[in-house]
């Protein structure tokens, strides 16, 4: 069970990667009749956006990481918690007889 939250964890981090890379336009050539500066500083400010919105989504996958790491580690203490103990002890009624 824990492998395969893990496994499919790891795959929706990957696609979530893989489909925020696609979303990224292409770099366009600058033409080299017009100011080099203008072009530069829109192409830096659009990268700037890019980085942004980038890490953004990172800090949303880790708060989800976060998150499956807590329901699992409930998960496990509460399959620990169910198992009965491998003796069990008399009731207290039973001890009065």
């Amino acid at each position: 069970m824990r492998r395969r939250a893990w496994s499919s964890l790891g795959g929706s981090l990957l696609l979530a990667i893989t489909l925020s890379a696609c979303g990224t336009p292409p770099v366009t050539s600058v033409n080299k009749n017009s100011d080099p500066a203008p072009v530069n500083s829109s192409v830096v400010q659009s990268l700037q956006r890019q980085i942004r919105e980038r890490e953004k989504r990172i800090a949303d996958l880790e708060s989800q990481l976060d998150a499956l790491r807590v329901i699992d580690q409930d998960m496990e203490k509460r399959r620990k918690s169910s198992r009965r103990p491998s003796t069990l002890t008399p009731a207290a009624t039973d001890q009065l007889r």
